[in-house]
């Protein structure tokens, strides 16, 4: 049977992944918002 550490860990890992942690830091990092560069191709 697995250690109660490395079982809540997993379990840990999965619900943050399902909440969008990766998605949420990228956002509050590069941001939402485009670009000028990107929106008028300048």
């Amino acid at each position: 049977m697995a250690l109660p550490h490395s079982r809540t860990t997993v379990i840990r890992q999965r619900k943050q992944k399902s909440r969008g942690k990766k998605r949420k830091v990228k956002l509050r990092t590069e941001g939402s918002t485009k670009s000028q560069k990107e929106l008028f191709q300048d």
